[in-house]
Parts: structure tokens; C-alpha cells; sequence
């Protein structure tokens, strides 16, 4: 019996951003300026994703409504992402841009109040809109600014292509609370700041971490029920762990959500005390803690692989 296991991360959100990023390998394309940059606005932001784009990327580019830090799309979200257009507009010739006005309209005809607006909704929009490339972002308070970030899809008939292919790249920065982002700003600012101090990877521009030593544990009889694995999870299973990252880049406050049994949580649970990462960090570079859910699914294999 062969276990093959696949670990990502991810975020139960409606905010889908952070999940795809480390899912397909984005965070290879994922970037952000220096403090000395100064990346503190759109113009900044559009620079930094057109870099990425390949020339047919370019070729119909769609900007989504920015998100707040719980995946809730707000007026300020609508004109961000109006700003954030305008912005990639000015970026040549060679860039053309879907006129948002028929995002709109496509959210009316395709949309009903329950649908939540993930990937794979945007892909349709953005197909039915004729993009050839969907932005999708987010927003949220760091310090005295306010962190944003953006990751650009390819769009394709039928749903997004298999991973890595439709991912383009991440990109994190900041902008300034001037006078005209407050005015647009209907939500307390407080209220797009994490209450306990503690932030969600790839969203409102904290960055993504990476696992430098995640090592699977053994799944050996007597620890684990090998028989009752095979037994009821023949095509395999997965379990989720929750914990805090810190700035660090050390695990703590480590539960169990998704248990899977047979003595496979307990194993996990031992393993990922130990874990290490590169840490989460702000648009200037600060480690930062952040909440993870790490996904791990297994497979079962009996006999020689083939």
C-alpha cells in the first residue's frame, strides 16, 4: 500500500484569492516593491501586473470588484476597481481593456443574490464579457495605509484550464489613505483591520507564505489504522489542520477542523508542531502572522504502483 500525499493551503472564505495562490504554484509569480519603491498606487499596482502578462494576456482585461478582508464586495471594492482599470489603461496601447460598464450587466443577467462571485463565476463573466484576462482583489488595513492585492486569471470556455495554466500571477502593494480614498471609504476602517492582530495570507495585501520543512508523518500500524483506512477510505481522504503562522514562521494554536480518523489527525497533529515557514509579510516586508487551514489529501494504493 502506497499513501500519496498532496499538501496545500487554503482559506474556507468566500475570498477565493489565497486559495488558488498556493494551489497552483503562483506564488512563484507572486511580487511586491520594496519600501523604497514606494508602490503606495494604482499606477504602481498596473505596472506590476502588465509585467506578467504575456502579450495575448493583454488582449482583453477585465477588472472584478475588490473585495474587503471577509470577501464582501462594497461600493469602495466598485471604485478601486474602476481606479485600478484606469490605472492598467494608461499602461500602452497594447493593453485593451472590457468596458466595466458590461460587467454590470452580465452580473444582472447571470447572477442571482445567492451566487458567490469565486473563480469559476468570474471565468464565466469574464467570458461573457469577452476578456481574455479576469483581475480578481482584495482590500484591507495595514497600519495607516490600505493593503491591496490583486492576481490575474486567464480566462477559457467552458471554466478555468488545469493549474498551473490559468493563473497569470499575484501581485501586493499599498495605497495611502488620502482625503479622496476616504471619502469613497463607506466602511469603518476598523472594521477592515483583523480584531485579533491577526491576518489572512494573500488577502488585502499580506503575502503568501511558503512551507520550507512540512514533512509528512508515517502512517504505520500501530499508530494508524492501516486496515480501516483501506477499508473506508479506499479512494482516499483529506484532512484539514488550523493554525496560527507566526511572524516567525512557526505553527501554534493547532486544531483538527476536517478530522479524518483512524489515527491519521493524531499523526498530522505531531508533524505539523514542527513545521517551518517563510512568513507571511506586508507590502513592506514585515512578517506578519497570519491564519492558515493546511488541506492535506491522501490517496490509497494497493499493490505496486503502476
Amino acid at each position: 500500500m502506497v499513501i500519496n500525499c498532496l499538501s496545500r493551503l487554503t482559506r474556507i472564505s468566500p475570498l477565493y484569492i489565497c486559495v488558488a495562490a498556493l494551489l497552483f504554484g503562483c506564488v512563484l509569480g507572486a511580487s511586491r516593491g520594496s519600501a523604497q519603491d514606494k508602490g503606495y498606487e494604482t499606477d504602481y499596482l498596473a505596472r506590476q501586473l502588465v509585467g506578467k502578462m504575456s502579450s495575448s494576456d493583454k488582449k482583453g482585461v477585465l477588472v472584478i470588484d475588490l473585495a474587503d478582508p471577509s470577501g464582501q464586495r462594497q461600493g469602495f471594492g466598485q471604485w478601486l476597481a474602476d481606479r485600478i482599470s484606469l490605472s492598467l489603461a494608461k499602461q500602452g496601447p497594447a493593453l485593451e481593456m472590457v468596458d466595466r460598464t458590461q460587467l454590470y450587466a452580465t452580473l444582472r443577467d447571470q447572477l442571482s443574490p445567492t451566487d458567490k462571485l469565486d473563480v469559476k463565476v468570474a471565468n464565466r463573466l469574464g467570458d461573457s464579457t469577452g476578456a481574455n484576462t479576469i483581475v480578481l482583489g482584495s482590500y484591507g488595513m495595514i497600519g495607516d495605509d490600505l493593503g491591496v492585492t490583486l492576481a490575474a486569471y486567464r480566462v477559457s470556455e467552458g471554466g478555468p484550464p488545469p493549474p498551473p495554466n490559468y493563473m497569470i500571477a499575484m501581485i501586493y502593494g499599498m495605497i495611502p489613505l488620502t482625503r479622496e480614498v476616504r471619502d469613497h471609504l463607506s466602511e469603518p476602517l476598523d472594521s477592515l483591520r483583523p480584531k485579533d492582530g491577526i491576518y489572512w495570507p494573500g488577502v488585502g495585501g499580506i503575502s503568501m507564505p511558503t512551507c520550507i520543512k512540512c514533512p509528512a508523518p508515517s502512517m504505520h500500524v500501530p499508530d494508524v489504522d492501516v486496515p480501516g483506512l483501506v477499508r473506508d477510505k479506499r479512494g482516499g481522504g483529506d484532512v484539514v489542520l488550523s493554525f496560527v503562522l507566526t511572524a516567525e514562521g512557526s505553527v501554534s494554536n493547532l486544531t483538527v477542523s476536517k478530522p479524518v480518523g483512524y489515527g491519521v489527525d493524531e499523526q498530522y497533529l505531531k508533524a505539523a508542531a514542527d513545521w517551518q515557514f517563510t512568513p507571511a509579510t506586508d507590502p513592506n516586508d514585515k512578517p506578519v502572522p497570519v491564519h492558515m487551514l493546511f488541506n492535506v489529501h491522501f490517496n490509497l494504493q494497493l499493490g505496486p504502483p503502476k
